[in-house]
């Protein structure tokens, strides 16, 4: 078998954290919660690699490099041309033979494992640098015809005027390959967030959870209000609950690669989402993710419909805290100004709330 910085596919298990460079950030974490004990869905990785030989054999590379030459000044309007540019010719061009039989090889496998043909699997970017909310990610896509094309659309989304001007910002530039995931779907009749601080305060002896029903997409994009809890890190007691409104959840859309929208009973919004059992779960998981990792982390989770407790809490992606791992590293590398200087200070500019 090829090394593995050759290989255009790699399974999870086969990956770690140090892979980012292969596989991206998700899918490298996804390997590493494989490593750590974690249970996750099964699934594998398109790598980097893959992206770099289907736009330089496509000829797509030497197209982007030329348009980039002639367009001129950098504008928000050239930079909204190129995008389309290279978008269009991304989704457009045919995956190499090599690639696709490879990608189509390991679906055929994960039908396999799985016992259904046609198995339901998201289609995730994963970036080698972090990029929060700036490439697509495709859910509930189904077949061998649909699967390639989500591909070169997740491979295209790295081109959106957003993900463009967010590495223009940490000067990275035009062109950029990402890796892209390919998990089962998890039938998820809860899904949603933990994280393992309390986000309000930055507390982290508190863990927060928001879930609501259906897909983790209606929690992650603000679509619902979810049901929101706060729990004791170390006795796993639950400090508060907040019943949300709950009243949309995201299915997947019948014999189709899609998700739509559907309205949540009366009765289900006004009750809680989970169980006392599925909530000490999930932050038992949180707990564990945490001290593997030695930072607060934010966790996306699925609560599969199909599988008995406590083997259907499943962790989709991990990442880490974005705003209080940050505050806590400036803390500890500020220099600690003199006494009396910090009392000029207020005296000059006044106390500064927090």
């Amino acid at each position: 078998m090829a090394d593995k910085t050759e290989r255009f596919t790699l399974w999870y298990e086969e990956t770690d954290g140090k892979d980012f460079p292969l596989v991206g950030k998700k899918n490298a974490n996804l390997g590493e919660m494989i490593k750590a004990g974690i249970r996750t869905s099964p699934g594998f990785s398109i790598t980097i690699a893959a992206n770099e030989k289907f736009i330089v054999d496509t000829g797509i590379k030497e197209k982007i490099r030329k348009y980039l030459e002639e367009l001129g000044q950098v504008t928000y309007e050239t930079t909204k041309k190129a995008s389309g540019f290279a978008m269009s010719l991304i989704e457009s061009a045919t995956i190499p033979a090599e690639i696709a039989d490879d990608i189509l090889a390991d679906y055929k496998k994960l039908c396999e494992l799985s016992r259904t043909d046609n198995i339901p699997v998201a289609v995730r970017s994963s970036g080698a640098i972090s990029m929060p909310g700036q490439m697509e990610t495709y859910l509930n896509i189904r077949g061998n015809k649909d699967l390639i094309e989500y591909v070169k659309k997740c491979w295209a989304s790295a081109y959106n005027v957003e993900a463009i001007m967010y590495r223009a910002n940490k000067g990275v530039g035009f062109l950029f390959n990402i890796g892209v995931g390919i998990p089962k779907m998890v039938n998820s009749r809860v899904s949603g967030v933990i994280f393992t601080l309390n986000t309000l305060n930055g507390d982290p002896s508190k863990i927060s959870l928001d879930v609501s029903y259906g897909l983790g997409e209606a929690v992650v994009s603000g679509l619902v209000t979810p049901d929101s809890f706060l729990v004791d890190k170390v006795t796993l007691d639950i400090v508060k609950t907040t019943i949300g409104s709950k009243e949309t959840q995201c299915v997947y859309r019948e014999g189709g690669s899609d998700i739509v929208q559907a309205e949540v009973p009366k009765d289900q919004q006004e009750k809680l989402s989970v169980s006392l059992d599925e909530v000490q779960e999930l932050c038992r998981l949180g707990k564990v993710i945490e001290e593997y990792y030695g930072k607060h982390y934010d966790i996306e989770f699925g609560i599969d419909a199909d599988l008995t407790f406590p083997g259907s809490v499943i962790i989709l992606q991990v990442r880490p805290e974005s705003i209080w791992n940050k505050k806590e590293v400036t803390a500890r590398t500020e220099k600690k100004s003199d006494p009396m200087e910090r009392i000029l200070s207020q005296l000059l500019t006044g106390v500064r709330m927090k």
